[in-house]
């Protein structure tokens, strides 16, 4: 639950603009000034201003730069190593501009892809640093776009440890987009997005595409008018460049050269050629980012953003796996939904309900009757709605298949919801991340984690297990009683060495408890092992305990309790297990609470500091 160090990327990327150049006497430079109306040639053009210009005078007029007709984007993909050794110092030798679009798809190939320290020297020379995702995924499958933010954010993240800023442009991995992730992308910030020749021609076709027209296409499907592979040439460039008149003429590279990946590699000489004809053309280089004040005010009805590309029958899509296992239990996750007062939009946002499923919806959720206080009721958390009120950032994309609803035993209507495990992290790195935020050891290798969501078992508890795709495994349970719940966690070993520095977090977030949801540490007891928080009328507390708590202690903004157990070491084959506790009292005191927990839940002799 830590957030990444923040860093000024924009103050450290002028900084090293005025220093005296990175690696090899490279000359920087500054990012090139946006265009302007022909005539205004200071002033930063309105979007009103482009557009009047653009009915007024036809699409070139809109470009006015010295050369109206003019202006081309140049962009790489993949974070290939010749980006940094040849392709970003020769362009700053030209005084060109380009957007260089990175992921973390092939960082293990240090020999053909570059670091992050190698994209923050590129971000250093003036360049714009743009996202290709983490994984290079194909997001037009539903099942990829349900975690676009991730991907995106994993990027955002590795960038400002090295002082780049966040990107605003991105580049839709393999030229593939769909609906789905066009949505959410819009929802992320990002506000300039490129695409292939396709869908008007075949990705890796030796012809110019469409050159990009604000007015008519969408700014987050600009297509590209050119894109080098194999069998291009000087005279075909040219073809591609005569587009100027229609348009911004967008140009697509990877590596020049592309080692790894023959199937778009870019002969230097041939790059040299048609940099040099974008000169003697005279031609505006930019980068993707530059073109945003060019964008119109509102929204243009541009078709593709209604495709899915490559066109797939819905039938053979992949959807995301939490909405795949709803509705294959559907009427069950409705009556779990209507217990935790979901709306018809929230429950369609899970289960995606057609009309007469919304309906049904409704009628259970108009059934569920108000209940009276009681003992403690327990069910797997739904999913959608974010279980945190505030440091969203932290922990994004979460899977529900770990979470679990606890409701109040005197408010039946108020729950928490714990993450029954948020974390497991040991000498190999992070084993487990219940959500998006720092990366995982799968991460690291670009490996997805499916869902698996909590067995219900008599007498109303919970028990889950999740196998590792390194064989290890993990598991929790959860079993009420009238004013606590039990709690269990165990880790077999699967593999063939011993696992060391088991440290877990396991998170009781407080949005859904009426009277416990303050953003503060204030009404919270952090005394190993029991991390406690009092209700607004002092009157009343939550509070949990683990047997070997190494760290007791909250986040203000979730908000939310912590006691984070310690696993011991765990040899080849053999199975570790924790016990807790999550209760509910009444009264002023806590204090007689706290003595009896640490008897039965002895933390460890040196926990971590409290926070």
């Amino acid at each position: 639950m830590t957030s990444p160090k923040p860093s000024d990327g924009r103050r450290q990327q002028e900084s090293a603009r005025n220093s005296q150049g990175i690696d090899r006497g490279v000359r920087l430079r500054e990012r090139p000034a946006r265009c302007s109306i022909s005539g205004a040639t200071s002033a930063v053009v309105s979007r009103r201003e482009l557009l009047g210009s653009a009915s007024a005078a036809g699409a070139s007029a809109l470009f006015g730069c010295s050369a109206p007709d003019s202006i081309a984007v140049l962009t790489f993909d993949d974070a290939v190593t010749s980006h940094r050794r040849f392709v970003a110092p020769y362009l700053a030798d030209l005084g060109f501009s380009g957007t260089f679009f990175v992921t973390h798809r092939w960082m293990d190939d240090r020999e053909n892809f570059m670091s992050w320290d190698e994209i923050a020297e590129i971000a250093g020379m003036g360049f714009e640093i743009g996202n290709h995702s983490w994984s290079h995924a194909d997001f037009s499958v539903p099942k990829h776009a349900a975690r676009l933010e991730g991907e995106l954010a994993l990027v955002e993240n590795e960038l400002a440890k090295v002082g780049v800023e966040k990107p605003v442009s991105f580049a839709w991995c393999g030229n593939r987009f769909g609906p789905e992730a066009l949505k959410k992308l819009r929802g992320l910030g990002y506000r300039l997005a490129r695409r292939g020749l396709s869908p008007e021609l075949d990705n890796r076709a030796l012809d110019a595409g469409l050159a990009f027209d604000p007015a008519r296409h969408d700014a987050l499907l600009i297509p590209s008018t050119g894109n080098s592979v194999p069998g291009w040439s000087l005279d075909l460039f040219r073809r591609i460049l005569d587009r100027r008149r229609e348009g911004v003429v967008v140009l697509q590279f990877h590596g020049v050269p592309d080692v790894a990946h023959a199937w778009v590699h870019t002969p230097p000489a041939l790059f040299r050629e048609c940099m040099q004809e974008l000169r003697r053309q005279g031609f505006r280089v930019l980068a993707l980012r530059d073109l945003e004040d060019m964008l119109p005010a509102s929204s243009v009805n541009d078709p593709t953003e209604h495709l899915r590309n490559p066109p797939v029958l819905d039938s053979d899509l992949d959807q995301p796996i939490e909405l795949v296992q709803t509705r294959a239990d559907l009427s069950r996750w409705m009556g779990i939904m209507a217990r935790h007062r979901y709306t018809s939009d929230e429950a369609v946002a899970v289960a995606s309900l057609t009309e007469p499923e919304v309906s049904e919806y409704e009628q259970k959720a108009a059934a569920e009757s108000a209940r009276s206080p009681g003992a403690v009721e327990i069910m797997p958390y739904p999913g959608g709605r974010h279980p945190r009120i505030g440091f969203l950032e932290g922990a994004i994309d979460p899977l529900r298949g770990t979470k679990a609803s606890v409701f109040l035993p005197w408010d039946p209507d108020s729950y928490v919801v714990i993450d029954l495990p948020e974390l497991i992290t040991s000498d190999m790195g992070h084993l487990f991340l219940a959500h998006t935020h720092v990366p995982t050891i799968w991460n690291d290798r670009n490996v997805w984690l499916d869902n698996v969501d909590f067995r219900e078992v008599p007498g109303g508890g919970l028990d889950l297990e999740w196998t590792l795709p390194n064989g290890v495994a993990f598991g929790s349970s959860l079993r009420p009683g009238p004013d606590a719940v039990e709690l269990g966690l165990w880790l077999r070993n699967g593999l063939d060495r011993t696992l060391a520095g088991l440290r877990t977090q396991l998170c009781v977030m407080l949005k859904g408890a009426a009277g416990f949801t303050a953003q503060t540490v204030g009404n919270k007891v952090f005394d190993p092992p029991v991390a406690a928080v009092r209700s607004d009328d002092g009157g009343r507390w939550i509070l949990t305990a683990w047997e070997r708590s190494g760290r007791c202690w909250g986040n203000d903004r979730c908000p939310c309790l912590h006691s984070d157990p310690v696993f011991p070491d765990c040899a080849p084959a053999e199975t570790v297990r924790l016990r807790g506790r999550l209760w509910f009292q009444e009264g002023d005191s806590i204090t007689d609470a706290i003595d009896r927990a640490r008897e039965e839940f002895r933390p460890l002799r040196n926990p971590m500091p409290t926070a």
